[in-house]
C-alpha cells in the first residue's frame, strides 16, 4: 500500500459504534482515535474523522459588516459538537457527558459513550485535580478549568451547589476545549 499525505482520511469513522471512540485531550492537541486535531481548524477535518454532522445556524447580527454567524455542528449519536464563526473554522470542541439544567438546540441528542482521557489519564482525576475557579467570593463554581498547553478545557458541573468531594463522572455536563485566553 502506498502511503501518502492524505492517509489520515483512512481513519475516518474508524469505529463501528460510538463507544469505540477514544478522545485524548493533550497539551496542544485533541487526539480522536489516533488522529491529532488542532484548534482552530476547518470543520471539514472533523467531518473527515467523525462523519457528517447536523448543522445549527444562529442569525447573523444586524450590526455586523462581516460574517460572524454562530454556526454549530453536532454529531448526535456520538455526543460531540463544535462551535464556529461563519461555519468554517472550529474554535471550540465539546464533549457532552450528562444532562444539565440547560439543553441548547445544538447539543447532541445522546451523551458521549466512548473513552475520554486527559493527557493519557482518566479524565475525572485530571478534572478533580484542577484548581477551583471561583467567580466571586461566596458564589458557587460553574466549572473546573485545566490548562493544556495553549488550550484550556472547561468541565462544567451539573449541580453547581454540590459538595466537591462527592462529584463523580455523572456530575459534569460537558468538557469544552478551545484556545487558552488569559
Amino acid at each position: 500500500m502506498i502511503m501518502g499525505c492524505f492517509d489520515f482520511l483512512t481513519n475516518r469513522k474508524n469505529f463501528s459504534s460510538p463507544s469505540e471512540i477514544e478522545i485524548n485531550l493533550k497539551n496542544d492537541s485533541i487526539v480522536i482515535n489516533g488522529v491529532s486535531v488542532d484548534i482552530p481548524t476547518g470543520i471539514s477535518f472533523f467531518e473527515d474523522i467523525l462523519g457528517r454532522p447536523r448543522r445549527v445556524d444562529y442569525p447573523k447580527q444586524d450590526d455586523e459588516s462581516y460574517d460572524l454567524r454562530q454556526v454549530n455542528y453536532t454529531w448526535d449519536k456520538l455526543g460531540l459538537c463544535c462551535y464556529t464563526k461563519g461555519g468554517t473554522v472550529v474554535y471550540c470542541f465539546e464533549i457532552r457527558l450528562n444532562k444539565g439544567d440547560i439543553s441548547p438546540e445544538h447539543y447532541p441528542a445522546e451523551f458521549f459513550s466512548g473513552k475520554l482521557l486527559i493527557n493519557g489519564k482518566e479524565w475525572l482525576k485530571a478534572v478533580k485535580n484542577a484548581p477551583t475557579t471561583p467567580i466571586a467570593l461566596g458564589e458557587p463554581e460553574f466549572f473546573r478549568k485545566l490548562k493544556l498547553g495553549r488550550y484550556s478545557a472547561l468541565a462544567e458541573y451539573v449541580d453547581f451547589m454540590q459538595d466537591e468531594k462527592t462529584r463523580t463522572e455523572k456530575d459534569f455536563t460537558t468538557i469544552s476545549v478551545q484556545l487558552e485566553y488569559d
